[in-house]
C-alpha cells in the first residue's frame, strides 16, 4: 500500500509549491505597485499555484514507481479508474492527505491553495495519464532501461485570478541493477593505469573519481554520481592521463575531460551540458540517489542459504572433508570422490591476503573449494530449478576489529572457486558469504544467434571475486617460495574471457592508501602485462568485504591487465537476466523524467472545467 504520511520526497515536492507560491506571492503584493500590473500577479500567481500541480503529479508517480511492494521490471502503475494495481493501492488511495480523488471522463486529484492574506484561494486539479502513442506497449525497452510514458495535467482555478492550465510529459525510467555495467554504494574510483575501455551505464550513490596513467574512455549514455564528480584521485591530490566520455556508443566522438572540468568549476553546469549533453550528471545537476534495494542475507541460514536450488556446506573439522548438499527436497553428504571431483580442495597463495613480507615460511594459502558446475550437474543428477548454487564453509574468520582501513589479524580467509566453466550447464546465480576466485574462461558466447550461443545468464555474489587467467596454476600460486620458483617470478596470465555479473564487496580509500578502485573491483593474481582481460556483463558493489580485507597494492601480486569491460547485450532481453533477481533485487532503481512543458489553453484541457 502507499503510504501517505511520512515521505520525505512526497511531503518536500508537495509542499514546495506551495511554500514557493506564498514566497512569491508576497513578493508579488510587496512590488505589485511598482513593477507590474494586477494582470501580471493574477498570472504568476496562478503558474506557481498550477506548477505545484505538476509537482504533487511527478511526486507521486516517483513514489509509486519506488514503492517497496513492486517485484518487477514492468509494473501496472495505474492514475485512472477504480482498481488496485501492483503497489496494492487504488488511484483514490494514493491521494494525498490534502486531496481528493474525483471520477471524470478524465480522473484527476484536486486540492486548494491558500494563497495568503487578501489573497483568493486557488482551486487546482491535477491528473495522470497514458503518454504513449494509441497502440503503444506499456512498457518500451531501450539501452539498459524500461520506460513507461505518462502525461501529466495540472489546471489552477481563482476567480479573481482567471485559469491557468500546464502540460507535462513524463518518462519512469526503471532500471535493474544487472542492466548497469557499474553501480556502486560507496565512493566510485576509476583510475586505470593501461589503457581502458568502459561500455554502459554508470552510477554511484556517492562520489565519483575519474582518472587515468594512460587512457580511459567510457562510452554511456548515463553517468550519474549522486555526490560530486572529480578528475583527479581521491587518495592523493593528483590529476593525470586522458579521460574521455562520448554520450554514444563506440561509433560516437569522445570529448575529453579537462582536469578542471568537474563539480568544483564554477562552470561546471555549462561544461557538463555542453560537452555531454546531459549524460553526465552530479547531484548539482539533478543526479539523485538511487535506492538500491537490500540485498538479502548471504549468510549461513540467511536467505540465500534457504532458498538456493543447491546449498553447499563444506565440513573441514575431519580428517577428511566432507560437503553436506541440500537440492531437491534433501540432503546428503559426500566425500569428492563420491561427486566425481565436482567439489575437491585445493590451496591457492593469494599475496594479496597474506602477503609474506618476503618470507617463505610466511607464506600462507587460502583453503579452496573448487566448484565444477557440470560435474556437480553430473553428479546430482539435478541442477537447481531457481537457477541458485549457494556455497559455504566451517573454516572461515571474519574481519571484526573495526578498523575498515587494515586486516584484522584474527581473521582467517578461506572461500570457493568456480572451474571449467566455459559452457554452464544452465543459468545461474552463484552466491557465497566468502571469497570465490573464478578460473578460466567463463560463460563464453560462442554464437550472436541467441537460439545456439551456448552462454548462460549468470552472476556471482560474494565477499570478494578474484579473477584467474586461463594459464592459471594452483601449483605455482606459491611463486615466492624459492623452492617453487627459483627466480620468484609472477605467473604470467594469457588473454581470458569472463561473462558475468560481480555483485561484491571492496575496502575504502583514505589519503595515501588507495582502495584499488572499480579497475580493481575484481581481482588479480597473476602478471597480466600486455594481456586482455574480457568482461561482459556488469559490477554491482552494495557493501564493503568482510573477509578479504588485505589492503590493494601494486606490484607484489599482480601487474595491470589491458581491460575490456562492457555491459552484457543479452542483459536488453529481460529474460536473459541472472536467475532469482528479482528475488535478489525486489524493486529497481528508479528515474523520472520530465520533458516539453507547455502551457494549454481551455479547449486542450481535459480536465479543466470549474463550472465557474
Amino acid at each position: 500500500m502507499i503510504k501517505r504520511k511520512g515521505s520525505a520526497l512526497i511531503f518536500i515536492t508537495a509542499l514546495s509549491g506551495l511554500l514557493l507560491l506564498i514566497a512569491i506571492t508576497a513578493g508579488v503584493n510587496a512590488i505589485s505597485d511598482v513593477s507590474i500590473t494586477n494582470e501580471e500577479k493574477s498570472r504568476t500567481i496562478l503558474e506557481f499555484a498550477c506548477e505545484s500541480g505538476l509537482n504533487r503529479a511527478k511526486a507521486k508517480i516517483e513514489s509509486s514507481f519506488n514503492n517497496n511492494m513492486l517485484s518487477n521490471l514492468e509494473p501496472d502503475i495505474a492514475f485512472q479508474g477504480t482498481n488496485s494495481d501492483d503497489t496494492g493501492a487504488t488511484p483514490a488511495e494514493k491521494a494525498f492527505d490534502d486531496e481528493n480523488f474525483e471520477s471524470a471522463t478524465v480522473d484527476y486529484y484536486s486540492f486548494v491553495v491558500d494563497a495568503g492574506e487578501n489573497n483568493p484561494d486557488i482551486s487546482v486539479r491535477y491528473s495522470i495519464t497514458n503518454g504513449r502513442d494509441p497502440g503503444e506497449d506499456p512498457w518500451s525497452r531501450t539501452q539498459g532501461f524500461t520506460t513507461n510514458k505518462m502525461r501529466v495535467e495540472a489546471v489552477a482555478f481563482a476567480p479573481e485570478y482567471g485559469w491557468i492550465g500546464m502540460t507535462e510529459d513524463v518518462w519512469a525510467r526503471r532500471t535493474s541493477l544487472f542492466m548497469y555495467q557499474i553501480f556502486f554504494e560507496n565512493d566510485l574510483e576509476i583510475l586505470p593505469g593501461p589503457n581502458f575501455n568502459l561500455t554502459g551505464l554508470i552510477h554511484t550513490n556517492e562520489d565519483l573519481y575519474l582518472n587515468a596513467g594512460n587512457t580511459l574512455n567510457i562510452y554511456t549514455d548515463s553517468l550519474t554520481s549522486a555526490g560530486d564528480i572529480y578528475r583527479g584521485r581521491l587518495d592523493k591530490n593528483s590529476v593525470g592521463g586522458t579521460v574521455n566520455i562520448t554520450t554514444k556508443d563506440q561509433n560516437g566522438n569522445l570529448v575529453g575531460m579537462g582536469k578542471d572540468d568537474d563539480s568544483e568549476n564554477t562552470d561546471w553546469t555549462d561544461i557538463a551540458a555542453s560537452n555531454w549533453s546531459g549524460t553526465v550528471k552530479d547531484r548539482s545537476l539533478g543526479a539523485s540517489r538511487q535506492e538500491a534495494p537490500d540485498l538479502k542475507s548471504f549468510e549461513p541460514g540467511g536467505y540465500y542459504d534457504t532458498n538456493a536450488g543447491i546449498s553447499i556446506f563444506v565440513d573441514t573439522s575431519g580428517a577428511q572433508t566432507l560437503y553436506e548438499i541440500t537440492y531437491n527436497g534433501s540432503t546428503v553428504t559426500r566425500t569428492s570422490d563420491e561427486l566425481g571431483g565436482a567439489l575437491a580442495e585445493t590451496e591457492v597463495y593469494d599475496y594479496r591476503e597474506n602477503p609474506s613480507g618476503g618470507n617463505p615460511a610466511a607464506n600462507t594459502p587460502v583453503k579452496i573449494t573448487n566448484v565444477d558446475p557440470n560435474k556437480l550437474h553430473n553428479a546430482l543428477g539435478y541442477y537447481p530449478d531457481n537457477g541458485v548454487i549457494y556455497m559455504t564453509r566451517d573454516d572461515a574468520v571474519p574481519d571484526t576489529d573495526g578498523d575498515p582501513y587494515n586486516p584484522d589479524p584474527g581473521r582467517n580467509v578461506s572461500g570457493f572457486k568456480l572451474v571449467e566453466g566455459e559452457v554452464l550447464p544452465d543459468a545461474t546465480t552463484f552466491v557465497s558469504d566468502l571469497p570465490v576466485y573464478v578460473e578460466g574462461n567463463f560463460n563464453l558466447h560462442t554464437s550472436d544467434d541467441p537460439a545456439i550461443d551456448t552462454w548462460k545468464p549468470c552472476a556471482v555474489v560474494s565477499d570478494a571475486i578474484t579473477l584467474l587467467s586461463e594459464n592459471w596454476s594452483d601449483s605455482e600460486s606459491n611463486w615466492k617460495d624459492p623452492a617453487v620458483d627459483p627466480d620468484k617470478s609472477m605467473p604470467n596470465a594469457t588473454d581470458t574471457e569472463f561473462n558475468l555479473v560481480l555483485i561484491t564487496g571492496n575496502v575504502p580509500t583514505r589519503t595515501g592508501q588507495y582502495s584499488g578502485g572499480f579497475e580493481n573491483f575484481p581481482r588479480f593474481l597473476e602478471s597480466w602485462s600486455g594481456k586482455t582481460v574480457d568482461i561482459s556483463g556488469g559490477f554491482i558493489q552494495l557493501f564493503r568485504s568482510k573477509y578479504s580485507t588485505g589492503n590493494w597494492s601494486y606490484g607484489s601480486y599482480y601487474r595491470a591487465p589491458n581491460r575490456d569491460w562492457k555491459s552484457e547485450p543479452r542483459f536488453d532481453n529481460l529474460n536473459d537476466l541472472p536467475p532469482e533477481f528479482v528475488d535478489m533485487f525486489p524493486s529497481a532503481a528508479i528515474s523520472v523524467i520530465y520533458s516539453d512543458w507547455r502551457l494549454i489553453s481551455r479547449n486542450e484541457s481535459s480536465i479543466g472545467s470549474f463550472n465557474e
